[in-house]
């Protein structure tokens, strides 16, 4: 059986975390939230995630802030974006930066289910 693989999902939106909770553990991925920049440090003191779905905009250090110390810390997690004030510029930044994908809120279920196999360099018969 294939290891279950793990998301730390870093949102200040409570709706738009329980959402993703709920999705991302139907689809069989071990999954931790955190509501800031803070939380998220202290869950990554704890435990490498194979993938790391965090909001851009947050109180404290945004997202983007935060994507250079966290690609440091844990090299092998891939960081996805997600932002609903995105433009091409911030899209770059994200990408220098070290960000996996970038997903433009609102976005369809079927979109970060892509991103996440993209990113995971998951296939049909790969998943968690």
């Amino acid at each position: 059986m294939a290891k279950q693989r793990s998301i730390l999902v870093v949102d200040d939106d409570a709706e738009m975390r329980a959402l993703l909770l709920d999705v991302l553990r139907n689809e069989g991925y071990d999954v931790v939230e955190a509501r800031d920049g803070t939380e998220a440090v202290l869950a990554l003191r704890t435990r490498a995630f194979d993938l790391i779905l965090m909001d851009k905009n947050m109180p404290g250090p945004s997202g983007l802030d935060l994507l250079p110390g966290f690609r440091r810390v844990c090299p092998a997690s891939q960081i996805i974006l997600m932002t609903a004030f995105g433009d091409v510029p911030s899209y770059m930044e994200a990408v220098e930066k070290g960000a996996a994908e970038y997903l433009f809120k609102p976005f369809r279920m079927e979109e970060l289910r892509a991103a996440i196999a993209k990113a995971l360099h998951l296939d049909a018969q790969s998943r968690p």
